[in-house]
């Protein structure tokens, strides 16, 4: 089996394809180094890029496009790419995305995304500076408007925040970004989003890896399968039927990754790994101190 015959492509609400596995990206030391990661990555398969203001990579992923696009095997149109803005009060979403584009050497983006609903506050939580979401989605309506941005979703938000959200966009959320693994699936949230027409996206899909890695449920079932604990992982949220996107800075793990598409499990090994959810999560306000100042954001 082939990478191209495993890749699978969902349809969003917009009729916007969406490659249903990605590369999730994170800070990087040098051009050479993404450009080397990204190509490997679309040898691989890979077709979805995530990306975000907040991670500073942009421009280096904009370096690696321009180079690879330039080699003549891939063009812009292959690369599913989606971003994300913070939401800073008193900053223009537009201006914000203009930036992002130069930096990322595109002219628009597949998905924009609302990061995080929230800025950090001051210390004694007496100013806030986070800029209303209605306010964000108005400006992001209207960079959608100018085609700079193709679809809109948001990330890292609660059933509330969708409910309201919905109530007065005139431009519908596409996805949900948020953390999803076997220790924190957030059923309920999930199945809601779906009711609702908003594809969940799984950020963290393997967690804390370096902490579970030893989990003994874990690696009895990648026994079973001859297969990594990571990819028992990857491979448990992609079943479940929302979109995944693995972190590596690592070329010798974008197969790996890549491949625990393949997996496939017994009802019997699906229930036990639904039984370890405990509602535990990676990103937290005591992961993210600076960000979340004690605000128990999640909760």
């Amino acid at each position: 089996m082939s990478s191209q015959e495993i890749q699978k492509v969902i349809t969003l609400s917009n009729g916007q394809k969406m490659p249903a596995f990605g590369l999730g990206s994170s800070r990087v030391q040098s051009v050479e180094e993404v450009t080397n990661l990204i190509r490997k990555a679309l040898d691989v398969g890979y077709r979805h890029i995530d990306t975000a203001q907040m991670y500073e990579n942009e421009q280096f992923i904009g370096a690696a496009l321009k180079t690879i696009f330039g080699e003549g095997k891939y063009k812009r149109e292959d690369i599913f790419l989606v971003t994300k803005q913070a939401s800073i009060k008193g900053v223009s979403c537009l201006e914000i995305m203009k930036e992002q584009l130069q930096k990322l050497q595109v002219d628009y983006v597949d998905l924009l995304l609302i990061h995080v609903p929230l800025a950090a506050p001051s210390d004694d939580y007496q100013q806030w500076n986070h800029k209303p979401v209605h306010q964000i989605w108005a400006e992001f309506e209207e960079i959608h408007s100018l085609g700079l941005a193709k679809g809109l979703g948001v990330s890292n938000f609660n059933c509330q925040m969708i409910i309201d959200l919905l109530a007065y966009c005139k431009i519908k959320p596409l996805v949900n970004q948020i953390e999803l693994h076997v220790f924190n699936q957030q059923k309920n949230l999930v199945e809601f989003l779906k009711k609702v027409n908003i594809y969940p996206v799984a950020f963290s899909p393997m967690a804390k890896y370096n902490e579970v890695v030893k989990n003994e449920t874990l690696n009895q079932i990648a026994q079973k399968q001859n297969a990594s604990v990571a990819q028992v992982m990857i491979a448990f949220m992609y079943h479940q039927d929302v979109v995944v996107i693995p972190r590596t800075a690592k070329i010798e793990r974008l197969q790996h990754n890549f491949d625990a598409q393949k997996l496939q499990f017994s009802e019997e090994d699906i229930q036990t790994l639904r039984n370890l959810n405990s509602n535990t999560r990676v990103v937290n306000y005591y992961s993210y101190p600076a960000l979340f100042k004690g605000i128990p954001f999640y909760e």
